[in-house]
């Protein structure tokens, strides 16, 4: 008896779950991680520091200097936030043009 190969077609396209992917992977591994690389982010540098001074468009200029694909997405769609958490807690979260939401736990 002949067994029939059924072969499926799976898109190559990327969507949001791969990017979401990309950047907890990211936020995950620390700066100089990987031999000769200095992929990776520094999250604990955005603790005690205003989100406005600047900090928060190097944190993104990083990402996208690390993640390629990112590059295709204009600057206005990648957006860094934060929610206050009650007592005294702050949320930080990455916004991908409104595809994908990040928390970043440094």
């Amino acid at each position: 008896m002949f067994a029939v190969n059924q072969f499926t077609t799976q898109s190559t396209a990327i969507n949001a779950e791969d990017i979401q992917g990309m950047i907890t992977h990211w936020l995950n591994t620390p700066v100089n991680g990987y031999l000769g690389s200095d992929y990776g982010s520094d999250a604990k540098s955005l603790l005690q520091k205003a989100l406005h001074s600047g900090v928060a468009d190097a944190f993104i200029a990083k990402m996208k200097q690390d993640i390629p694909i990112l590059s295709v997405i204009p600057q206005e769609n990648i957006a860094l936030y934060s929610v206050p958490e009650m007592p005294d807690k702050l949320r930080l979260f990455i916004a991908i043009a409104g595809i994908t939401t990040v928390e970043i736990t440094p």
